[in-house]
């Protein structure tokens, strides 16, 4: 059980997630990237979770559903600020056009 955590662990200080503050630095593209790129990385994980339900070890799978969750945790924080973005551009847009809404 400790040896599983330990990978865990490995992973999560191997991928390093920018904080909130950092990704406000990216523009809207680079953020969509990202979007893309970590899906594509979820559902990888999510076919490689049912290869390990299928034949792995015990308690193989749950290590990656513990990773496909971090993955979709920061997954929404870099949504958050993709959002965020996209209608902070929308209201300059408005502004400049002289519009209220």
């Amino acid at each position: 059980m400790a040896n599983r955590e330990n990978y865990h662990e490995t992973w999560k200080s191997s991928f390093h997630m920018l904080s909130r503050e950092e990704l406000y630095n990216f523009d809207i593209f680079t953020l969509s990237e990202m979007i893309l790129s970590i899906e594509h990385a979820i559902s990888y994980t999510e076919g490689y979770r049912f290869l390990l339900l299928c034949f792995g070890n015990e308690g193989s799978s749950e290590k990656a559903k513990s990773i496909m969750q971090d993955l979709e945790d920061y997954l929404q924080q870099i949504k958050d600020v993709h959002r965020f973005k996209i209608n902070e551009k929308k209201r300059k847009e408005n502004f400049l056009n002289g519009s209220n809404f």
